[in-house]
């Protein structure tokens, strides 16, 4: 296989994604779209323990339940910390947020929540699809922002 062929199929090869989820079920589903696409996936053990992570580590993507270990929309502190985070920062990292009530790809939710993108929970099993889209979209957005990092040698 040519070098070309390799780097074209192995574009997300041994990446990791922070997924803050509680249901076992849906861990699994998004597991697989992680494997699938070539991420390994890492469920943070509470709230803390990924507040904690994303503080620590970088993260190319994080998944967040709205209602992980019991919060409200409104007071998770995973989305907290991930709103908060300064943008220099905070562009690097694709943030996907499930809920209940989202329309899976609603520009204007995943903007008002200072998300990448929201997926309806029963849109799970295209998971791979949506996740493919958003980070090819969001790769393409920073492209200029993310060169001119590069050139000036700031990452």
């Amino acid at each position: 296989m040519s070098a070309e062929s390799q780097a074209g199929e192995s574009q997300y090869e041994a990446r990791l994604a922070l997924v803050c989820e509680d249901a076992s079920e849906r861990q699994a589903v998004i597991r697989a779209a992680l494997e699938q696409i070539g991420f390994a996936m890492l469920a943070p053990k509470n709230t803390e323990d990924a507040v904690e992570r994303i503080r620590r580590d970088s993260y190319e993507i994080v998944i967040v339940d709205e209602q992980y270990q019991g919060s409200s929309p409104f007071d998770n502190p995973v989305l907290a910390i991930i709103r908060n985070m300064p943008m220099s920062q905070r562009r690097w990292m694709f943030v996907t947020l499930l809920g209940r009530q989202f329309k899976t790809f609603d520009n204007a939710m995943a903007f008002a929540r200072s998300m990448n993108v929201v997926v309806n929970l029963n849109d799970l099993p295209h998971l791979p699809a949506i996740l493919k889209k958003g980070i090819t979209d969001h790769v393409e957005f920073y492209r200029t922002f993310r060169q001119v990092l590069a050139d000036v040698g700031k990452r």
